[in-house]
């Protein structure tokens, strides 16, 4: 693993490549906030991905960020994981790994809400910290990925660029709804690991095939580059750290107006 800081002010660049993925990572503040207040975290394998975006606007974003990688860290190993696997067969089509796998996550889940949670009670803060948190965990042959919050998973198949995960917002609830009214701001974020330690995450799979890119990001970069120009650039020929590097900078380019963090991981 590779794992420095170059370019990317207040932030990480990680690096990894094996017979399994090819992973990139990369965390910087962009041009105008003034401290990062996202997380990522890949384990050294590069099957346990992690990306946290500490709230803004609020205190301690960066503090809830890092306490909610951390904490999912201590729950999210291969040999954790592993240990608790069940030798079952699969049951009308659902995985046999899904419901130990969703166990698994949806404890890191309540460990770290809990934790912030405590934290917040414990400052006695006027306004919260909170952190979104998305994550990727790739166990044999099946891929699978979770959510709290408006941090994103995507995945680039056949060429083609789909969000795998929905935003949890006002302003995909008012979509939702039917988009009756005026439409609430996009980053009204209405799930997040902050002041309710019964969050849930959303939890999904599907199998692994080979050339797929998945990308996990903060809204410092969807809010900046839109669906179709980060398609082009999964799509172009640049390596893994390339399209990484040129995801991060176009985001910048475009004004750099939050904390960008973008991971990528191409299964081999």
């Amino acid at each position: 693993m590779i794992e420095n800081t170059p370019h990317v002010e207040g932030g990480k660049y990680i690096n990894i490549e094996n017979s399994v993925v090819i992973v990139s990572g990369i965390s910087g503040r962009g041009y105008v906030r003034k401290s990062n207040e996202d997380n990522i975290w890949i384990h050294e394998s590069g099957e346990i991905l992690l990306l946290a975006d500490g709230m803004g606007g609020h205190e301690r974003g960066a503090e809830a960020s890092r306490a909610a990688i951390d904490n999912f860290r201590g729950q999210l190993t291969p040999g954790l994981i592993k240990s608790q696997l069940n030798e079952i067969t699969s049951v009308s089509g659902i995985s046999a790994q899904y419901p130990t796998v969703y166990t698994i996550i949806s404890r890191a889940v309540s460990k770290a809400a809990n934790a912030i949670y405590e934290r917040n009670n414990e400052l006695n803060l006027e306004r919260y910290m909170g952190t979104t948190i998305v994550g990727l965990l790739i166990i044999g042959v099946e891929v699978f990925w979770f959510h709290v919050g408006d941090s994103r998973a995507y995945r680039l198949r056949d060429s083609r660029l789909d969000q795998l995960t929905t935003d949890h917002s006002a302003y995909e609830d008012w979509k939702e709804a039917g988009s009756v009214g005026t439409a609430p701001g996009k980053n009204l974020i209405t799930r997040a690991i902050a002041n309710n330690p019964m969050v849930e995450a959303d939890i999904e799979y599907d199998e692994k095939k080979s050339g797929d890119i998945y990308l996990l990001c903060s809204d410092g970069l969807t809010d900046m580059v839109t669906d179709e120009k980060i398609e082009e650039i999964l799509n172009g020929e640049n390596n893994i750290p390339g399209k990484a590097d040129l995801l991060f900078n176009a985001a910048l380019s475009a004004g750099g107006m939050d904390n960008v963090s973008v991971i990528l991981c191409k299964m081999v």
